[in-house]
């Protein structure tokens, strides 16, 4: 198994739009992880950063700016099913976080489900602690999430 992390390139839109597709059900599946919109993405985002196992992209991270001074926020982390629980996530995490402090961020945040006790470790395990900080994102089933945040 041959691993590889690094920034996404144009030419991977498909991979990462086929592990958004495994990994997000319909409903979640956001239009700007289809094919024909991840070039705009790549442009706006700081970085989207692919994990390449065996010369295929298994899992990807977005990393955007945040409003709070010194800090961006990941706003998803995505890894195929059969990769999952063997350190692909760990790893693209930590190559993210290396690369957010390359850019002279200070603090990295992201968002969780409230209830999503397995991301809640995952990211736990990495250094993320809560914030305090509660949103509602989906007022019709009262789903919330809490920000999570790690200084790098």
């Amino acid at each position: 198994m041959i691993l590889n992390i690094k920034a996404a390139a144009r030419s991977q839109t498909e991979e990462i739009s086929a592990v958004a597709r495994a990994c997000l059900d319909e409903d979640e599946r956001m239009a700007f992880y289809e094919p024909e919109n991840l070039p705009q993405l790549m442009r706006d985002a700081l970085l989207i950063s692919v994990i390449v196992c065996d010369k295929v992209v298994r899992g990807f991270c977005v990393c955007e700016r945040s409003p709070i001074p010194d800090g961006c926020v990941i706003t998803g982390i995505y890894i195929d099913d059969g990769f999952r629980g063997i350190g692909f996530g760990r790893k693209l995490l930590s190559y993210t976080l290396r690369e957010a402090r390359s850019m002279r961020f200070k603090s990295v945040f992201l968002w969780v489900e409230e209830g999503n006790s397995a991301a809640e470790r995952f990211f736990r395990k990495i250094g993320f602690l809560p914030d305090g900080k509660r949103r509602l994102t989906n007022p019709d089933s009262e789903t919330y999430e809490l920000r999570y945040r790690i200084d790098i």
